[in-house]
């Protein structure tokens, strides 16, 4: 050992035991010699002689921090925690101002699971210490394990300016920064962590998941490749040889290159080496997001990407206890289960669901995946429309038993296929009902997943071919939603960037919903209007040049009038929509609450209904609107009504005079959500 204030060398620390084991002789009812021959054991790593030791003076002296802070210690590193906290919490009862057992509290609370607790006893340490960098970077690794990314790159920037050499705090930034999609941030951070530390894991993987979604597709699968050949777990390196088929651009250079990209899934799902995994979401696994984007039927793809989990994780597929029990109640019980219960798309559309569900018949227990950001304004008012709200633990196997706990007769996932815990809770059997929403438009490929509730209007022809669930298609809209707030003044265009006095064409759809056969289209329509410009708006700067670079081979010189408009926020977005002439829709991907908000303004909107349902929303708004002026069956068509809805006066009057009157025909439809009441009803009733 290295002398120092802290530290003595072995031979000092036994010959300062010898003299107070002799003290201790001497006086066997004083602390002092037992708490410090304590305190030299816990310094040779003797730990449970030291316990022993400190203990025995805790009991002479109950009330002594000091000796209640070196026993804490001892305790956890013995493995004790339990113990270890209860000292910690004492020390701090008798002695508030004590920064290093509140640290070590709450570092000890996040060793177990106690997320919650953990992050209160670490921000009072922060308080009490404020530039101690381990404790910010602890209090930051907590915050983000709670989905609080914004509070986490707070805490994480004071870790990191109190300690540049802070690597581990570092890193936590740079997850935070990657969690609420500060790509360039987190890139930066990530990188000067890894000039330091090359070869960790968990550096490179956060930083191949920050270069994929900026769109570097090429640098993100050369970093997944490197953590594949680190010595790491069996079952990460299953997940990653996964990740490594799977990650695909957030924009498609053409349909070659969409093509090419299914292929190498389709060679990759026959090939890729199986192996047991315990935990697949603990392990590293993960939903697949962009291959819906691609325009094609995935039901095979997402079956066999299930299949492969299954088999890897056979666990994944476990039964709660209640299935096949028939409960004595009066109402039949239903889970609602999602991550975006929240200001989020998926809890505007699912709104009327939790309110209306006929409360008669039905019980409805809101089942919230993490990750729930803190101080949401939207999710304390869905959870007040609820009769229970049960918040899950980022845990799968935790979760699963909760959501098991429930005894629901009949579980609904508003979306499969955007959040990675929610993916994975739906393969097990935790309700003898299993029904998916259209909050992500494309079937899940799990078995254990019973319906899809679809809308009728919105399905084509051969519908049931891209499901694997039992298609389901409502009469309804299967929505009942409140009006958005329209612009409360008239808007100037100028205020979002655009052109004040040209005509405005704008695709208000995010890019990667944009299929690279709709640029031909795009092109068509600003090479028909020379004076007009076409918006989009900006996802991140790399994939915005990846589209512009894109859509400039078919617009040529013409692409000086498009322009990349950056994101306004929820409040704002009517009056955006409101603010161009003609909305266009991409019949590869439908507006869904896009096309709502600018229904409501009266903007016109351009669709061409698609293959899939995920390219048929509009319809389903236009058709119960009775207003089909704007639904085209050809790309010419596409052009010419655009082109018209612009430049025909007459016609576009007409046509946004009978939007604006029969848009409310869209909102709080409550006859909806009594057509789910029965569809409900009767899948309970027909399970048992």
């Amino acid at each position: 050992m290295r002398r120092g204030d802290d530290f003595l060398d072995v031979d000092a620390l036994d010959e300062a035991m010898i003299h107070y084991e002799k003290a201790y002789r001497i006086a066997p009812n004083s602390a002092l010699p037992l708490f410090k021959l304590g305190t030299i054991q816990y310094r040779k790593d003797e730990n449970e002689k030291a316990i022993d030791a400190l203990a025995a003076a805790n009991r002479l002296d109950p009330d002594n921090p000091s000796i209640l802070n070196i026993l804490g210690a001892a305790y956890g590193r013995a493995g004790q925690t339990i113990e270890a906290i209860t000292a910690f919490v004492r020390v701090v009862e008798i002695d508030p101002s004590h920064a290093g057992a509140t640290m070590n509290c709450g570092r000890l609370l996040f060793s177990i699971g106690k997320k919650e607790s953990a992050e209160a006893w670490l921000a009072k340490a922060a308080t009490l210490r404020p530039n101690h960098s381990e404790t910010l970077r602890l209090l930051t690794e907590a915050r983000l394990a709670l989905g609080q990314p914004r509070s986490a790159v707070t805490s994480g920037q004071q870790a990191v300016q109190a300690d540049p050499e802070n690597d581990a705090a570092r890193l936590a930034l740079g997850q935070a920064y990657l969690s609420i999609r500060k790509l360039s941030e987190a890139h930066r951070e990530l990188s000067l962590f890894l000039a330091r530390v090359p070869n960790h894991p968990d550096g490179l993987y956060y930083l191949a998941e920050t270069e994929e979604k900026s769109g570097r597709t090429a640098a993100a699968w050369k970093l997944y490749q490197r953590v594949a050949k680190l010595d790491i777990d069996p079952e990460f390196r299953v997940l990653i040889r996964l990740k490594i088929v799977l990650t695909l651009p957030v924009i498609s250079k053409d349909t070659v290159e969409i093509a090419k990209n299914r292929a190498m899934i389709d060679e990759g799902l026959q090939l890729l080496p199986r192996g047991p995994v315990a935990d697949a979401y603990a392990s590293g696994g993960f939903t697949n997001f962009y291959l819906a984007y691609h325009g094609e039927n995935d039901r095979d793809f997402q079956e066999r990407i299930a299949a492969f989990y299954l088999e890897c994780c056979p666990d994944l597929a476990m039964t709660a206890p209640h299935i096949g029990q028939t409960p004595d109640r009066k109402k039949f019980r239903v889970g609602i289960l999602s991550s975006f219960l929240r200001s989020h798309t998926v809890g505007y559309l699912c709104q009327g669901l939790i309110e209306h569900l006929d409360r008669d018949r039905f019980e409805v227990i809101l089942l919230r995946s993490p990750v729930l950001p803190l101080e949401d304004p939207v999710a304390p008012v869905l959870a007040n429309m609820a009769d229970r709200v049960v918040d899950l633990p980022d845990d799968l196997a935790r979760a699963r038993a909760m959501v098991a706990a429930e005894e629901a007769d009949l579980i609904y996932f508003p979306e499969i296929g955007m959040e990675d815990l929610v993916y994975f809770l739906a393969f097990a059997r935790s309700a003898p009902v299993q029904v998916m929403g259209w909050g992500h438009p494309v079937t899940s490929g799990i078995p254990n997943m019973d319906a899809f509730l679809s809308v009728a209007a919105m399905e084509p022809d051969s519908a049931d071919d891209h499901y694997c669930e039992t298609l389901i298609k409502l009469d309804g809209l299967s929505i009942s939603v409140p009006e958005p707030n329209l612009p409360e003044s008239s808007v100037n265009r100028s205020t979002f960037g655009m052109t004040p006095n040209a005509s405005a064409y704008l695709c208000a759809q995010s890019l990667y919903k944009i299929h690279p056969d709709f640029d031909s289209i795009a092109a068509a329509l600003i090479e028909k209007d020379p004076d007009a410009y076409l918006y989009f708006l900006s996802i991140h700067t790399h994939a915005d040049h990846v589209f512009l670079n894109r859509l400039e081979k078919s617009m040529g010189a013409n692409i000086h009038r498009v322009k990349i408009l950056p994101r306004v926020k929820s409040r704002d977005f009517t009056a955006l929509l409101s603010s161009a002439d003609v909305l266009l829709d991409i019949p590869h991907w439908s507006g869904g609450k896009t096309s709502l908000e600018s229904l409501i303004t009266g903007t016109p909107i351009v669709h061409w209904p698609g293959n899939f349902m995920r390219g048929r929303h509009t319809f389903a708004f236009y058709k119960r609107m009775d207003v089909m002026d704007c639904v085209v069956d050809s790309a010419d068509e596409y052009v010419e009504t655009a082109y018209r809805l612009v430049h025909d006066q007459p016609f576009r009057t007409s046509v946004r005079k009978r939007i604006q009157e029969r848009a409310p025909a869209l909102f709080n439809d409550t006859s909806a959500i009594t057509e789910i009441s029965d569809v409900f009803e009767k899948l309970i009733t027909e399970s048992r």
